[in-house]
């Protein structure tokens, strides 16, 4: 399995690098911060991943080990395939990824074309299953994520959620689309409105 290259950067457009390695040239679809080691007739090295399926062989260029594994967390989640998941790399840092699944931020991953609503509330519960724990305990900076929402008010409104017909993971994902998008004030509220709030969530998808 290839893991990385290295040679003279033939070209570089906004999504791929063609990479000489020994007279070979390889054409490589970057991430963002993949593209940024890259210059026209400078040498790069790149960390890589070979995808062969249905559709064709893909080589995906990295900048490190860490956005190579990020990357491959997310083509686990259905129906994100190697372009896709290239794409919101292309689009958001690894840090901004990071940091948009610990804070259930959906618009962030909306930013990402071709990416709506339902699947970038899916990329944000999902890899939140898939991401390594200390990757989204402590992000970049010292900022310290906020966790899913818990405790006794939160418990109870998430256990009314499921009475009410709802699956867990959409109980959970309303929660937190809440929590993100009151901060401080979603611990002041009480039961009756947080479970008005988690509905109305619930209503939008």
């Amino acid at each position: 399995m290839i893991r990385s290259l290295c040679g003279e950067v033939l070209s570089v457009t906004e999504t791929s690098v063609i990479l000489d390695v020994g007279g070979l040239g390889f054409d490589i679809l970057c991430s963002r911060g993949g593209l940024a080691l890259c210059s026209p007739g400078g040498a790069a090295r790149l960390t890589v991943y070979l995808q062969i399926s249905e559709a064709g062989a893909f080589l995906f260029g990295f900048a490190n080990e860490a956005e190579r594994e990020l990357f491959l967390r997310i083509i686990l989640i259905k129906g994100i395939g190697g372009r896709t998941a290239m794409t919101i790399l292309s689009v958001l840092s690894a840090d901004e990824i990071v940091r948009a699944v610990s804070l259930a931020d959906v618009n962030a991953f909306m930013r990402v074309p071709g990416i709506g609503k339902k699947t970038a509330e899916r990329l944000c519960f999902e890899l939140k299953n898939v991401l390594p724990a200390e990757l989204i305990s402590v992000l970049p900076g010292g900022f310290s994520a906020q966790s899913a929402p818990s405790g006794r008010v939160s418990d109870t409104v998430a256990d009314a959620l499921r009475s009410l017909g709802f699956a867990q993971t959409d109980a959970v994902m309303a929660l937190s689309m809440v929590r993100a998008a009151l901060g401080e004030d979603f611990e002041k509220l009480d039961e009756e409105k947080l479970l008005k709030a988690a509905l109305k969530e619930l209503q939008r998808k």
